[in-house]
């Protein structure tokens, strides 16, 4: 997918099935049960796995959530215990500091990266500091509308569901129209302000693919407005407010293990907010940096990262379930312009 045609409002229409496969494809009964990168022939793609196994180690600068670096780190070593995984997260700007910082120096950093910093990485691939995806499993048709020119992939960690407190609301939130009952008035929802761009591409979605007047209409409301989906997730979980309009599937359900009050939904369709995963050119471990990646875009894989987000492997269980996807709109959000215009029209009728 090229830059110039980089609209990531890709709909995933498709009944997510519960079984995984082999990576790749699914294979019938009378095939070879291990159809792996490494049991294919493959000698080239064998060669990187060797490689990376002399390598033995990499480090991933991420801002993916601790449930999806933790699982794949650990699924990650269990299948390759010659690999040792370092998890670094940290904020973009940290990050692309960072990194500007390895590449200009020669000094040893980051291997994998996972960002939301849009517009720096497609400029930074622009100039070369992006390694290709060389693996077999970026190979497969349904990552095709998700990886940018062949370097670097667009994952839907960021499922954005609809929640509640059951302390608080007795009843259930199963679309963004619901918010506008009159029990969900003066303050019982929460949402977040549609700053930076990348929220207000949520207010947008909201309006194109629900409630063409959600601006004026959910204002009528009174809600509460927090910077952060995490801010208004914790002031749900608080009960600060009833409903939450723009919470995170995956914190959700983190705080429903942890024993908060909250239950949640995924509206049809959902927006999800793509993290770019990529592999910086600079790296000192690029055969490891590979192997995590295939490993990453693999249904085994996608089983850990996205179960409780947004895979376009219709084999891997989601939380999105049958529900339409749709992915950042990145064109849109790099959008100046748009945003300034955006952000105007809603602190006219918010502020």
């Amino acid at each position: 997918m090229k830059r110039q045609s980089m609209r990531m409002g890709v709909i995933a229409s498709s009944l997510l099935a519960i079984s995984l496969v082999a990576t790749g494809c699914a294979v019938s009964d009378d095939t070879a049960p291990d159809a792996t990168p490494e049991a294919s022939g493959d000698s080239e793609w064998q060669g990187v796995i060797d490689a990376a196994k002399e390598e033995g180690r990499l480090t991933w600068y991420s801002v993916a959530p601790a449930e999806v670096r933790e699982g794949l780190k650990a699924a990650f070593e269990e299948k390759y215990p010659e690999i040792t995984l370092e998890i670094l997260a940290m904020g973009t700007a940290d990050m692309n500091a960072a990194l500007e910082a390895e590449h200009d120096t020669g000094a040893e950093g980051a291997d994998v990266v996972t960002s939301v910093d849009y517009g720096w990485i497609l400029d930074k691939s622009e100039e070369g500091w992006i390694s290709d995806l060389e693996g077999p499993a970026a190979e497969v048709p349904e990552w095709s509308d998700y990886i940018i020119d062949g370097k670097i992939a667009s994952a839907g960690l960021g499922l954005m569901v609809l929640g509640w407190n059951t302390s608080l609301y007795s009843g259930t939130v199963e679309s963004y129209d619901d918010l506008l009952i009159s029990d969900l008035g003066d303050g019982a929802i929460g949402t977040a302000r549609p700053e930076p761009a990348i929220h207000a591409d949520h207010w947008a979605f909201v309006e194109e693919s629900h409630n063409p007047d959600y601006q004026a209409e959910l204002a009528e409301q009174d809600p509460a407005l927090y910077p952060s989906a995490f801010a208004l997730q914790e002031a749900l979980a608080a009960g600060e407010v009833a409903v939450g309009a723009f919470v995170s599937a995956a914190d959700m359900v983190g705080l429903k293990d942890k024993g908060a009050p909250v239950e949640f939904t995924v509206p049809d369709p959902a927006l999800a907010i793509g993290n770019m995963f990529f592999i910086p050119a600079s790296g000192k471990n690029q055969n490891a940096a590979q192997l995590f990646m295939d490993f990453f875009l693999s249904e085994e894989g996608q089983a850990i990262a996205a179960k409780n987000a947004f895979s376009p492997l219709p084999s891997v269980e989601t939380l999105a379930g049958a529900s339409e996807v749709v992915l950042t709109n990145v064109d849109r959000v790099l959008d100046q312009d748009w945003f300034a215009g955006y952000l105007a029209d809603w602190k006219a009728i918010y502020e």
